[in-house]
């Protein structure tokens, strides 16, 4: 049997089969193959490694966490930040344990424009390590806070509680420890600057194996 070719009126090719008109294995149209996928790869910004620099420092320094607050939490927040400046990045942790700390990586030219310094991502990102290493110590870095409240009584009589800082009465774990101390920093310095900071657990073939900083531009 030979195979017939003719065209039809758009000019296309037909295939056509001698014998009953049934259509040979050849002439079926190829099966679907998707295109190979051609999506950029995980975006990252550039960054400035300092965590070889950041680790001797702590290594001599005996400071503590908030100790004193940092700068950005009180300075003014840039007049105009734009929404979404920057696809969401991550800081990957030096091992699986947190007390080990993260990469010290300072991505340039993204935060400044959020109000975010050199010198404030880098007391972030050393204030986690050393808050980690204080909770394995069964101190906590972050503490409690009762806030300064003025009761006014009728007549002449005026009652003050002046809030005192104090650490937690229990021990907490490396864990719960650095997510108190994000919260701290997020709800101080970089979610009025746009910017939030997140800790997850990174997984390798469905086990830990550390964990990392998600940063995004809100």
């Amino acid at each position: 049997m030979t195979d017939k070719l003719s065209y039809n009126d758009s000019g296309n090719l037909n295939a056509s089969a001698d014998g009953d008109g049934a259509g040979s294995a050849r002439d079926e149209p190829p099966p679907y193959s998707s295109e190979p996928d051609a999506s950029p790869p995980r975006w990252q910004p550039q960054f400035e490694d300092l965590t070889t620099e950041s680790l001797q420092r702590l290594s001599t320094e005996t400071r503590k966490p908030l100790d004193p607050p940092p700068e950005c939490f009180s300075t003014p927040t840039p007049l105009r930040i734009g929404s979404h400046g920057f696809l969401p990045f991550i800081i990957p942790s030096l091992s699986e344990k947190l007390t080990d700390g993260f990469r010290v990586l300072y991505p340039r030219g993204l935060l400044e424009k959020h109000g975010i310094t050199r010198d404030d991502w880098v007391r972030f990102l050393e204030d986690l390590i050393i808050a980690a290493r204080l909770s394995a110590q069964g101190q906590s870095a972050v503490g409690a806070r009762i806030p300064a409240r003025v009761f006014t009584i009728r007549g002449p009589f005026i009652m003050s509680l002046v809030g005192t800082a104090y650490d937690a009465v229990f021990a907490r774990g490396p864990l719960r420890e650095v997510k108190a101390l994000l919260s701290v920093w997020n709800e101080s310095a970089f979610e009025r600057r746009k910017l939030r900071v997140s800790l997850h657990v990174r997984e390798d073939g469905g086990k830990k194996s550390g964990y990392y900083l998600l940063v995004e531009s809100l």
